[in-house]
């Protein structure tokens, strides 16, 4: 697929979108976290298109997914349960909003896509995007605490 993405570089963010949540969907549907419960995968850019697609996949899981595929339980539970994403370069206030509907505060991380985006861009947005300061602290910091185990 490279060859494709080096004639037009302006769709190589696309591509990148496309390979890491298809990967995350291999994850998700592979069976991994029924066998592995505790492990947690972060995902950049507002989780790569998954939380839009979410009613889709288990929708699919429901009709044929469960009788064919290693995963025991809906796509969206893993989803909630083993993944954190990123804000990195989804300085956007209606997609920051859609994808804590799907998964809540608690599960999104601060990031920013440097040296690909700028640094300053995503500090400005999430100072002032639309959300309570304690929704902001959990985005800017206190996910990453609570998830890596430097909460005190």
């Amino acid at each position: 697929m490279i060859k494709f993405y080096l004639t037009y570089p302006a769709l190589a963010m696309w591509g990148f979108a496309a390979e890491a949540s298809l990967r995350a969907v291999q994850l998700i549907c592979s069976g991994v976290f029924d066998r592995y419960p505790d492990v947690n995968v972060i995902l950049g850019h507002s989780g790569e298109a998954i939380p839009f697609w979410r009613w889709r996949l288990d929708n699919h899981w429901e009709k044929e997914g469960k009788r064919s595929l290693p995963a025991k339980k809906h796509p969206t539970h893993y989803f909630k349960n083993n993944f954190f994403v990123t804000t990195s370069k989804m300085s956007w206030s209606p997609a920051l909003q859609f994808v804590s509907s799907v998964l809540g505060m608690d599960r999104i991380l601060f990031a920013a896509d440097y040296p690909f985006e700028s640094m300053e861009e995503a500090v400005q947005f999430m100072d002032n995007v639309p959300i309570s300061d304690i929704e902001r602290e959990k985005i800017y910091h206190l996910n990453t605490e609570e998830l890596l185990g430097l909460s005190h």
